[in-house]
């Protein structure tokens, strides 16, 4: 329990620092000004984007979870993740979620939440695959991550770099366990058995159920169809990123695809921060890469940073409110179960 509050005080501090940071310079009466010039009619268009976004994350995800539950629920399951990593630190949502796959379909929380892991190494291979097909067309943005340095031999754009190797890596240790279940299993007890772990057998329940959860990837078919719907799910979300750019093309001049790839990834390695909701982290992210990249003013940036954060929050909050009146689930229920399954 202390171990729990300690991450739950040192995550909001975390939150507070992010916003204090996204805000500091900023002014609010620009801001303001700014987003009462926002054409609604793009704001429509946006809308819809994001509504497909969310449909082709429940289709990838459906096929993570081998088919065992119903896209209308995985849609639903995913707008309760969204809901609950809204409005609490720690992303719990994800295994919030993975809790309430289990109880919609035939698969172990364990194993959901497993596939939730690989969604998520997915979206960072591409990230960063994006990032390094977009810089070379953004000097601002070579300057920036050039100089910006983590210590005096490493900068920014190396640990990008080495974010996405690692996510390679990752993804592929994932398919060797799909393909090699057994080998897998038996390393497993080895290790166990060379710590002399009491009780081994209780042990590997959990490495049983992570096996399950991506024998998916031992399909070639498969696994095409979930690296397409990927691929999907950041075009679509490119344009939902565009669209909302064109709303707000009346003070962030000459709207094209290269900006809002940017703002994007961007947005992306924001959302790695442990701010809850990405609040802050998000926004910094957004208006350094469009002032940095395109010479956009930081109020300017912000201002299109809260407009394109806030309606993909508010519209998969309102999708988990829904699911959970439908099926009338526990949220409490769900996260105090969640923390036991990350335990």
């Amino acid at each position: 329990m202390k171990k729990r509050v300690f991450q739950v005080v040192l995550t909001l501090i975390f939150s507070a620092v992010a916003l204090a940071i996204a805000l500091r310079g900023i002014n609010f009466r620009d801001v303001g000004s700014a987003l009462a010039r926002v054409d609604w009619l793009w704001i429509g268009v946006t809308f819809v984007l994001i509504l497909a976004t969310l449909v082709i994350r429940a289709a990838r995800w459906r096929i993570l979870l081998g088919r065992t539950v119903s896209l209308r629920d995985t849609l639903g399951l995913i707008g309760i993740g969204y809901l609950i990593s809204g409005v609490l630190p720690l992303r719990a949502g994800d295994p919030a979620r993975a809790v309430g796959a289990s109880l919609r379909g035939s698969i172990s929380a364990i194993a959901a939440l497993s596939t939730v892991v690989v969604e998520r190494v997915l979206d960072m291979l591409l990230i960063v695959m994006m990032m390094l097909a977009t810089v070379p067309f953004v000097p601002g943005l070579q300057v920036y991550l050039a100089k910006g340095q983590l210590n005096e031999y490493v900068s920014f754009s190396l640990v990008l770099t080495l974010s996405g190797i690692l996510a390679f890596g990752i993804l592929l240790v994932f398919v060797l366990i799909a393909v090699f279940p057994a080998t897998t299993e038996q390393l497993a007890r080895r290790l166990l058995e060379a710590l002399h772990v009491p009780n081994v057998d209780r042990w590997l329940k959990p490495v049983q159920s992570i096996v399950e959860g991506l024998s998916v990837l031992r399909s070639a078919k498969d696994g095409l169809a979930i690296g397409a719907w990927s691929i999907a799910l950041w075009l679509v979300s490119a344009m939902y990123f565009g669209a909302t750019m064109w709303a707000c093309r009346d003070f962030i001049p000459g709207p094209s695809p290269l900006k809002s790839l940017v703002a994007l990834w961007a947005s992306a390695l924001g959302m790695i921060f442990p701010a809850t909701g990405g609040i802050g982290s998000f926004h910094f992210a957004v208006r350094e890469a469009l002032f940095w990249g395109f010479s956009i003013a930081r109020d300017l940036g912000f201002a299109y940073a809260v407009l394109v954060h806030t309606l993909p929050y508010l519209t998969g909050i309102g999708l988990g409110v829904l699911a959970l009146l439908t099926w009338g689930m526990s949220p409490r229920s769900l996260i105090s179960r969640g923390q036991a399954i990350e335990e």
